[in-house]
């Protein structure tokens, strides 16, 4: 990769945690705040997600309860349940849509003493969690800046925790650049509203859950996008359209409202990729590192290379750093990578968008074939 790209790329490797994602950082530091501040002695999830594994795991680690609603699966689960169900968490199915499950949870908390609902990507605990991946990389490069840093977004909880992170240690003109697919870019649509109308009204869409019309995940990693509907948690509503996607764990209910604010103040450049970049960038870094991740995570690793990486940031040299936030998931297989290579065409056709833009528009090593003008990127990342 960093021949590819011309600088030091390093990998951030969030699947190497405990429960194989960044997620335990935010929803482990929220639940050790719970049960230090409140006495939580029960720990409420809802879906067959990271975030549920999280907090599985850290009821356990706390020695508390906890409980997992979910869609009603028809007797197929998706196979993190049973990595939720290994940590001790009860699983309870109520409904056909993630929406029946969270207002079974909210019913269930509300006459459960001592409950705790993790649903919101917006708590300080979880932001301030997140912020860890900074204080980390600044120490793992020796204090040394780094030319930019790419993560993917989802709810938008680990970019908040990322830019509060990078400006801890002084480095507020890092550039982040925030990957999703373009079926799953909540994100890039929230900002794209609030360029319209600052400070826009949230929606109480939970933004650590999927959309809430979602049932539960079929077995071939497919699933529907965001509905933009609305939940309950004071985050912004997605928005985009419905339509199937492989890279399940970028999806949101809604994106963090604090996320949104920060990049009004960091620069930040919204990217999306198709989803064949994504599965072919999965496919390379089990090839060539022999670490498998979720298709949604290798999403910003499919920015590194081809010429992508330096279209966005021009000024990078051989001596630069670009740190990849390769978030991890559970919720792969050999089998579910097979099934979403086989549907498509490699190797893959790098369209990549910013907005409504499409900015770069390319065959697998070959040069641009069509580009609109890049200054209004660029410019937003300065050396």
């Amino acid at each position: 990769m960093s021949r590819q790209a011309g600088c030091n790329v390093w990998l951030k490797l969030e699947n190497m945690q405990p429960t194989q994602s960044f997620k335990i950082r935010g929803i482990g530091n929220l639940c050790v705040q719970a049960l230090a501040e409140h006495g939580t002695s029960h720990f409420i999830a809802i879906g067959d997600t990271n975030t549920a594994l999280a907090v599985a795991y850290s009821a356990r680690q706390l020695g508390v309860a906890a409980t997992v609603f979910v869609p009603a699966s028809g007797g197929t689960a998706p196979p993190i349940r049973a990595k939720i169900e290994l940590e001790g968490a009860a699983i309870v199915e109520n409904g056909r849509t993630l929406r029946d499950a969270y207002a079974a949870a909210c019913a269930f908390a509300e006459k459960t003493a001592g409950a705790f609902v993790v649903d919101s990507a917006d708590a300080a605990a979880v932001v301030a969690g997140n912020a860890t991946v900074a204080a980390e990389i600044n120490v793992q490069l020796q204090q040394q800046k780094p030319a930019a840093v790419v993560t993917t977004v989802g709810s938008g909880g680990l970019l908040a925790g990322l830019i509060s992170g990078l400006q801890q240690c002084g480095w507020q003109r890092v550039p982040v650049i925030a990957v999703e697919t373009h079926n799953t870019n909540s994100f890039q649509q929230a900002l794209l509203a609030d360029d319209e109308r600052p400070g826009a009204a949230t929606s109480d869409a939970p933004s650590l859950l999927p959309p809430l019309e979602s049932g539960a995940e079929p077995d071939c990693d497919i699933r529907t996008g965001p509905s933009g509907r609305s939940g309950c948690d004071g985050t912004r509503d997605s928005g985009t359209r419905s339509e199937p996607t492989v890279a399940t764990c970028l999806l949101a209910g809604a994106t963090s409202e604090r996320a949104v604010e920060l990049t009004r103040e960091h620069p930040v450049v919204p990217l999306s990729v198709t989803e064949a970049m994504a599965v072919d960038a999965c496919r390379r870094l089990l090839d060539n590192h022999q670490l498998l991740v979720e298709v949604g995570s290798a999403a910003a690793l499919s920015v590194v290379g081809k010429g992508l990486l330096r279209q966005i940031v021009p000024s990078l040299g051989p001596r630069c750093h670009v740190v990849v936030v390769v978030t991890g998931g559970a919720n792969i297989s050999f089998d579910r990578l097979d099934a979403c290579r086989q549907r498509f065409p490699f190797p893959a056709p790098i369209i990549a968008k910013s907005g409504q833009e499409i900015f770069m528009r390319m065959l697998d090593s070959a040069l641009p074939t069509a580009a609109s003008d890049l200054g209004a990127i660029s410019s937003q990342v300065k050396p």
